[in-house]
């Protein structure tokens, strides 16, 4: 309301200066040309004096050699024309300002309804703005300003559009987010009571008695073990992805060559994986193949593509692909699996967090959080580098890491 008064007053007082201003300019005007027409009237008469003679109420022009002749009826020798003519001048001023004096009242009149026709289409975008902010306050981002003028107000409703998009997808992100994190719990929590479970029922059995002979014990203790292991692999994942989250997951990079460490991860899973059929089959270019790496984090980054390979592949004997080369800069690392693949829908998906394609938790894909792959994700970047997906047989991923700087193939 404060811009729409400062508007209306002061364009209505330019308006008014500049009419009163004009009026006062044609008065002075006015007035000092009936004052010169005074002076030649008064100069005239007096010459006429000179020339005209009257008799007998008769007036009669002296031409000289006493010759007379009669111009007209006898008027009065004194100014009295003037004095009419006085009267007629202050009519005629009067009429003047009184004219301008209404010419004032129909211009303001016209000014105002221009006025508010101006602040209606100015007033436009603000009230729409306003509008639209008190929607956003409310948490609505759904309803856009449609504002299709071309003033300086485009621009500024253009990003006000733009930033309700971004605050409704965020909303729905956000949602989502909440959404998982409630699943995460559920799921965790039935992922760990799973596990404790069993530890309780092997540990029951060793304290009552069930596993008499030794070699039974050693079983029950092994299978307990293994179960404490998958609890602990459960919480780090958790203990992760909180440090991700916080941005407190800090990286140690040293120099290291992505051939021979690619190697040793190889050696260490192919011999797990041969106690159930399956192996790992390894290719590395020839030639040196340095980078900064993290070396712990960088090994949760292959042990997690195995585990999801184990988890998910779906092969009788999972057999793994591991190959290493050199791109121009860049050193590739591809972790291939003999599996089902993923659906094409899937792929895009595959690096959310809490996101898994098999929603079902089942014997055969056992505990999962959905976190594994989207650490993957997280700690290739942070090296500076970008991992894909895609189906090649099975599900292959390649990692694409930053040659060390100074060294080349």
């Amino acid at each position: 309301m404060r811009i729409r008064r400062h508007l209306f007053f002061y364009n209505t007082i330019s308006v008014l200066v500049a009419l009163v201003a004009m009026l006062a300019v044609n008065g002075a005007a006015t007035h000092a040309l009936g004052r010169y027409y005074q002076r030649q009237a008064e100069e005239m008469f007096q010459a006429m004096r000179v020339n005209v003679a009257t008799q007998e109420g008769m007036v009669w022009l002296d031409r000289g050699m006493g010759e007379l002749e009669l111009v007209g009826i006898a008027v009065p020798s004194h100014p009295a024309p003037l004095g009419r003519a006085r009267p007629r001048m202050e009519a005629m001023s009067l009429s003047l300002f009184l004219s301008g004096g209404a010419a004032i009242v129909v211009i303001l009149l016209l000014n105002t309804l221009f006025t508010r026709c101006q602040l209606k289409k100015l007033l436009q975008p603000v009230n729409a703005l306003t509008q639209a902010a008190g929607r956003v306050e409310e948490g609505d981002f759904t309803q856009a300003i449609d504002y299709r003028g071309r003033d300086e107000f485009a621009p500024v409703c253009a990003a006000f559009n733009r930033m309700q998009e971004h605050l409704l997808d965020e909303q729905k992100k956000n949602a989502a987010y909440e959404r998982a994190r409630t699943d995460l719990v559920a799921g965790i929590s039935h992922d760990l009571r799973t596990p404790l479970t069993s530890v309780k029922g092997y540990i029951k059995g060793l304290r009552d008695g069930v596993a008499q002979t030794p070699e039974r014990q050693r079983q029950y203790l092994d299978i307990a073990y293994r179960k404490a292991c998958d609890m602990d692999v459960l919480l780090q994942r958790l203990f992760y992805f909180s440090r991700m989250e916080t941005g407190n997951l800090p990286l140690f990079p040293e120099p290291a060559d992505l051939g021979e460490f690619v190697s040793r991860f190889a050696a260490e899973a192919g011999a797990e994986l041969e106690q159930a059929g399956g192996g790992i089959e390894l290719s590395v270019s020839p030639g040196p193949h340095p980078a900064l790496i993290d070396l712990e984090q960088m090994y949760r980054v292959l042990n997690n593509l195995k585990d999801n390979a184990q988890r998910y592949a779906g092969a009788g004997a999972l057999s793994i692909s591991l190959a290493v080369e050199g791109r121009e800069g860049w050193i590739c690392i591809r972790f291939a699996d003999n599996g089902r693949g993923v659906s094409e829908e899937s792929l895009p998906h595959l690096f959310e967090q809490f996101w898994r394609e098999d929603q079902a938790r089942s014997a055969q894909n056992g505990e999962g959080t959905g976190l594994g792959l989207y650490i993957v994700k997280h700690i290739v970047e942070a090296h500076g580098g970008t991992v894909q997906a895609e189906n090649d047989g099975g599900l292959a991923f390649t990692i694409l890491l930053p040659q060390r700087e100074g060294d080349h193939d």
